[in-house]
């Protein structure tokens, strides 16, 4: 900088104003690229995300854009297929299917084992416990 300065200011004092602007902007890229680098080493993916199972047949897969697709024995209809998006509250999780229907509740992980309870058909309450089988 002080070569481009040598060359194109005429003053002293332009010269320090300049090269302290400099410094400035570089000061501050860095410390935007130290803000960035953290903010993105400090995030981490959901451990909802996933495929879980269970040795029933009873399969969900959660997925980072939100959406979700389920296929749950059911005793009455067989295996139901469901698909739609899902958010997450705290400890709660709520899956809006395609048709509807709403299904809302509190999870729990415990190694690569999830515990939540899947509202059938009919309405009743199946409490889950699903293995993870695929990241």
């Amino acid at each position: 900088m002080s070569i481009f300065c040598k060359r194109f200011c005429n003053t002293k004092k332009l010269q320090n104003k300049v090269t302290s602007r400099f410094l400035f902007l570089i000061l501050a890229a860095a410390g935007i690229l130290a803000v960035s680098v953290l903010w993105v080493s400090c995030t981490e993916p959901s451990p909802l995300y996933g495929t879980w199972a269970d040795n029933r047949g009873d399969k969900l897969s959660l997925f980072s854009d939100d959406t979700f697709s389920a296929s749950m024995m059911d005793p009455v209809e067989g295996k139901v297929t469901y698909e739609g998006d899902y958010s997450v509250l705290l400890n709660s999780l709520v899956l809006s299917c395609s048709t509807g229907k709403q299904i809302v509740s509190e999870w729990d992980i415990r190694g690569n084992m999830l515990y939540l309870n899947w509202t059938s058909e009919e309405g009743v309450l199946v409490p889950l416990t699903l293995y993870k089988t695929a990241n």
